[in-house]
């Protein structure tokens, strides 16, 4: 009979909503399960999370919900300061076999430095999970994106980040909620170092997380005012907003939080529209797991084409005069 591993989950959340990656996560342990049997904990750190629990509970985890003192507010920053501190002594007690956190500013402030104090391995930007030889197997990028690299962990805890996007987030609910507990954690000691603040950009119209299409330019748009008809092609569909290559970033056209690529957002809508955008590798390996993909671009032969499921060869901006023209911005969305 197979030992059943114990898989330790980090949720995150946003002002007591449920962060995307968190659904990636739950998305991950699910790709475990598929390979040896699990019980899965998840941690949730903060107050009034109660309908988060629950929520999570529905998906087959037990449900560990941590209050501390040392939280200020339910802002980031409390818990960027804070959470390893608050989690460490937890985890040791809970003796999982694999802790799973977001490759996010959040997963990152804290799994690794938990992992040495655990003697565990950590191994970030996890992107697909198999089996070989009854060992579990991890596979991220190396080389900007270029390479796969599969990781065989050697110890007894492993610590993984998942890369955003990466796993199918698309679960659905059980029909009764599992087991929530409710923990106080100790008050903890202050390091030498303190986030006082994190500062928020003024626009925050970004929805590449929760978009359902998302209309991508690369340096085939031209000149940066033809950023203003890729905005128009994107009010024709729902639940839409514009992204961006790095090139574009990289100029100034579009602001950071915009990019996608491996040193950018990693993103999984319904439908990618990318327009005028080459194919690097840098930048496929942050949108190749779309639903749909749909590439536009003057040359045949551009790298983008093979990995879309429609190729449009043809001058972007006269092609996307012509769907303005046929739909209107007047006419209902799609």
């Amino acid at each position: 009979m197979k030992k059943t591993k114990k898989v330790l989950m980090i949720a995150e959340h946003i002002n007591n909503n449920l962060s995307p990656v968190s659904k990636d996560l739950i998305a991950c342990a699910n790709s475990i399960g598929n390979h040896m049997p699990i019980s899965l904990n998840t941690i949730l750190i903060g107050k009034k999370l109660e309908n988060l629990a629950k929520y999570l509970s529905q998906q087959g985890t037990q449900v560990t919900l941590i209050e501390s003192d040392d939280l200020k507010s339910e802002s980031t920053v409390s818990l960027l300061d804070i959470a390893g501190k608050i989690l460490e002594p937890y985890i040791r007690a809970e003796n999982p076999d694999i802790i799973i956190a977001g490759h996010s500013s959040f997963g990152l402030s804290f799994l690794p430095q938990l992992a040495i104090h655990l003697d565990a391995s950590c191994i970030t930007g996890v992107k697909k999970i198999t089996k070989s030889d009854d060992k579990l197997v991890y596979t991220r990028f190396i080389y900007n994106g270029k390479f796969d690299t599969h990781i065989c962990s050697q110890k007894k805890i492993t610590a993984i980040t998942v890369l955003p996007g990466t796993f199918s987030s698309k679960i659905t609910d059980k029909t009764e909620a599992g087991v929530i507990r409710h923990l106080k954690a100790k008050p903890v000691k202050k390091g030498p170092v303190m986030i006082e603040n994190i500062s928020k950009p003024a626009n925050t119209d970004s929805s590449l997380d929760d978009a359902n299409v998302i209309v991508a330019a690369g340096q085939g748009i031209g000149q940066a005012e033809n950023l203003e008809k890729i905005r128009s092609f994107s009010e024709i569909f729902r639940r839409s907003t514009i992204a961006g290559s790095r090139p574009l970033i990289d100029m100034g056209w579009l602001p950071y939080k915009y990019q996608v690529g491996i040193t950018g957002k990693t993103v999984a809508p319904d439908l990618y529209l990318a327009c005028g955008i080459s194919g690097s590798s840098q930048h496929v390996a942050g949108m190749a797991n779309s639903e749909y993909i749909v590439a536009i671009n003057t040359d045949p032969n551009a790298a983008i084409f093979n990995i879309s499921d429609l190729c449009i060869v043809d001058d972007l901006l006269s092609f996307i005069d012509k769907v303005l023209e046929i739909t209107g911005l007047c006419c209902q969305k799609i």
